[in-house]
């Protein structure tokens, strides 16, 4: 059985009596569409595969409604994770049909799970209408956010939230998302609204804690931030964006192992994300491990050697170890890439030796920010007065 079913194969007696209840019923009456679609759905809920199937097979032979049947087999085959047979039927129906809110979602939702949100963004578009006092389906309002948060259309996303949430047009659900594209958006605040409003709305998804979190680590709330971990924790225990978030909430704690050891697993999650890369580093720095830094910075510069931060982080660790030449020849780089470079400054300011004070280098973090993948503030640069006394 899929793993989607089996998760919700231990059904509560309540919804197996019914079952049995609706297929004494059937059997009563076999020739009851309605009913027959019943007892898929109750038995769809309770992960009890053999039954679903049956109905389908039964329905499709009866042929009294066959594009009905056709949708719910797309439904089973997706819960399957058969995602081929389910597009095969998606597509049918939707030749058969034409445009349809709920085929699209459908086709788009298994673009997503395949991480295809260009496609996704395609098909969802259609139902998306432009003008915010149409009714935009449940479904389709937070696949279709989540889409354009991995798209980047982020500006986009909460232009298109604002105006529906003034015309109270949106789900809580959707507004989780958007608080989540707020966080990313260096939107601090109108995140904690958008978050606090899909929490007191009863949304608690992964999207709403996160977003949620971010905003208890830009207030250096780390019990809040803590709290709302662990409910995303065990929403998404390999979540690479969790692990982030943990790791540099355990940093402005000075849980500087804890943070690494967390660090590390985002990493491990999601290898291509440069700005947790320099979460690592900066952590490796702070707990005066020059190689681990280094090769933290290095992993970063893999990924990107068009960023200018990653060339100013590793002229940080040559400036440490009095490589003046090479450190000089990376804050060139550095600035080259990006003339405003923060952690090339730093850099200079290691090399010139004026790093005792550390309220003049305070602009030296905010380079990292716009990679995070929560909004630390200020509380982290009150680690920087440690690196200048690092040596290899």
């Amino acid at each position: 059985m899929s793993a989607i079913l089996s998760q919700t194969s231990q059904a509560n007696s309540e919804g197996s009596k019914r079952l049995d209840r609706l297929l004494g019923f059937l059997h009563s009456d076999p020739q009851n569409e309605n009913l027959r679609a019943d007892v898929f759905e109750q038995a769809f809920s309770l992960g009890n595969e053999e039954v679903a199937e049956q109905q389908i097979a039964v329905g499709l032979e009866l042929g009294r409604d066959p594009n009905a049947w056709r949708f719910r087999e797309a439904h089973l085959r997706m819960a399957q994770r058969r995602f081929e047979e389910a597009e095969e039927l998606l597509a049918i129906l939707k030749q058969q049909m034409g445009p349809h809110p709920a085929i699209s979602h459908n086709l788009g939702f298994i673009a997503a799970l395949r991480g295809d949100y260009k496609t996704c963004f395609e098909e969802l578009e259609p139902w998306t209408s432009k003008d915010p006092d149409v009714e935009v389906d449940p479904a389709i309002q937070t696949l279709w956010l989540k889409s354009l948060h991995h798209l980047s259309k982020l500006d986009f996303a909460l232009q298109w939230v604002g105006q529906r949430r003034a015309l109270v047009k949106l789900t809580p659900a959707a507004i989780g998302v958007a608080s989540l594209i707020a966080i990313d958006a260096d939107q601090t605040f109108k995140a904690k609204e958008l978050a606090g409003q899909a929490l007191a709305a009863g949304d608690a998804s992964l999207e709403t804690l996160l977003a949620r979190s971010a905003v208890a680590l830009a207030e250096r709330d780390t019990a809040g931030a803590h709290q709302y971990l662990l409910q995303a924790m065990h929403r998404a225990p390999d979540n690479g964006r969790c692990w982030s978030t943990l790791g540099l909430t355990q940093m402005l704690e000075m849980n500087i192992t804890a943070a690494r050891q967390s660090l590390k697993k985002a990493v491990a999650l999601m290898p291509g994300h440069i700005g947790t890369w320099h979460s690592l580093g900066w952590a490796c720095l702070v707990d005066k491990d020059i190689d681990a830094a280094q090769q933290a910075f290095e992993a970063a510069m893999q990924l990107d050697r068009n960023f200018g931060e990653s060339h100013g982080a590793l002229a940080i660790i040559a400036a440490m170890r009095g490589e003046r030449t090479s450190a000089i020849e990376q804050i060139r780089r550095a600035t080259g890439l990006d003339k405003n470079s923060l952690s090339a400054g730093y850099a200079q300011a290691v090399l010139n030796g004026e790093t005792a004070d550390p309220r003049s280098l305070q602009n030296a973090m905010h380079g990292l920010l716009s990679t995070r993948l929560a909004p630390m503030g200020e509380p982290m640069l009150d680690l920087l007065p440690t690196l200048p006394n690092i040596r290899k």
